[in-house]
């Protein structure tokens, strides 16, 4: 292990080193993402997470959330006893009521626990060779089954993780694979395709299977009309064989109520309904997705994603002239960071969860990522000082 392997040099006591220890091994054991904060509470109680930059959600939107939710169940004494008791509304009928607030055809909608449920299903259904753009989310070759053939597409930090377009295609026509893989905002680079590269794809590739769009941290980086919410939804008309991915938990700050959606061919909806997504919402994802076509909720929620994008290119201007990092534009509300030479990423976050309580993700078992990289979700403006002068101060120690 590389912390194992630098500790003697370092100024670390040996109560650190045996948290470090502990981390280690509850992030070898938990795959290919981090450990959640229930799970570190539970195995390392002796470590407090005061700012969790690990996983991605907007802050102020958990509280706008909050304050809706606590609205509603003091008017309806009952509200939440049905939301645990009763069973909630079947897919197509929740995705009815949402289609107005995002603006196409309920038949196109499918309601997903999570966009990863989304991402499964149209993997196993509508794909079996995928060309994937690494780095990337890792459930797009993670859902794939000993039946599918995976190719990827490189992404370089010398060009800030740019989408070259021509590349792009000719590497995807030379693959032979019917399905591509596109997240812009991309995760973990933060890189957002511009719309003209992004049309001038879709067209070249028109004769593909499949292409998922996951524009899951789109709120972020792109401008809408006033009262719109931020969405590309609109391309799935023009090119049939597009599927749009959406995560509700980045944009709304609700990861803990698992609900997201896809747009997709009417088609093809009709397919995963009639064969085991009739009935996948939870009552809380639920109450989220109706609350989503409240005027009120979507006005407040935009004033309060201006607010945040604020905060987000404060803290990116800070970043963008740090010496200690090399800290790449981003379009989402997280930042990746390359460390300097000789510092292991693993060593750098675990120092800032143990000496600060900030939780960052490591990046070290992100396909296509060469060096060592650190992932830093953005938060409220207090935290996100905190977070960078925990990080200045870890880096300047070692």
């Amino acid at each position: 292990m590389p912390i194992l392997a630098t500790t003697p040099t370092l100024k670390i006591s040996s109560h650190e080193l045996s948290q470090i220890r502990q981390l280690t091994e509850l992030k070898s054991s938990s795959g290919s993402h981090s450990p959640s904060l229930t799970t570190m509470q539970e195995s390392l109680p002796d470590i407090n997470v005061a700012i969790d930059a690990c996983y991605l959600s907007n802050p102020l939107a958990t509280d706008l959330f909050w304050k809706f939710f606590n609205s509603d169940v003091q008017m309806d004494d009952q509200l939440f006893r049905r939301i645990v008791e009763a069973y909630p509304a079947q897919n197509a009928n929740i995705a009815e009521r949402l289609a107005p607030a995002i603006g196409v055809d309920s038949s196109r909608i499918l309601m997903a626990n999570g966009a990863t449920e989304a991402i499964q299903a149209i993997i196993h259904n509508y794909a079996s060779h995928l060309h994937v753009n690494v780095p990337t989310f890792s459930p797009y070759y993670e859902f794939a089954t000993p039946g599918h053939q995976i190719t990827t597409f490189q992404s370089h930090k010398e060009d800030g993780f740019a989408l070259d377009p021509v590349q792009y295609v000719d590497s995807v026509v030379k693959s032979g694979a019917d399905a591509a893989i596109l997240i812009s905002p991309n995760n973990p680079d933060g890189y957002m395709i511009p719309r003209g590269d992004l049309n001038w794809i879709l067209d070249r590739l028109s004769y593909l299977r499949t292409i998922v769009l996951d524009e899951s941290f789109l709120h972020f980086g792109l401008d809408a009309p006033p009262g719109v919410l931020p969405s590309l939804v609109s391309v799935t008309e023009a090119y049939p064989n597009v599927s749009i991915v959406k995560s509700m938990s980045k944009d709304f700050g609700i990861a803990g109520i698992r609900a997201g959606y896809a747009v997709m061919a009417p088609d093809r909806v009709k397919e995963l309904l009639d064969h085991g997504y009739l009935w996948n919402i939870n009552g809380m994802a639920e109450y989220f997705f109706l609350l989503m076509t409240r005027r009120n909720f979507i006005t407040e929620y935009l004033g309060v994603l201006r607010e945040y994008r604020g905060a987000v290119s404060r803290f990116t201007a800070r970043t963008a002239n740090a010496d200690y990092v090399t800290a790449y534009p981003t379009s989402a509300n997280f930042q990746l960071m390359e460390l300097p030479p000789g510092l292991p990423a693993d060593l750098i976050t675990t120092l800032m969860l143990v000496r600060h309580g900030v939780y960052v993700r490591n990046c070290d078992d992100k396909i296509g990522l060469d060096g060592e990289f650190i992932r830093v979700a953005i938060r409220t403006e207090k935290e996100n000082h905190q977070i960078i002068s925990a990080l200045e101060d870890v880096i300047s120690s070692v």
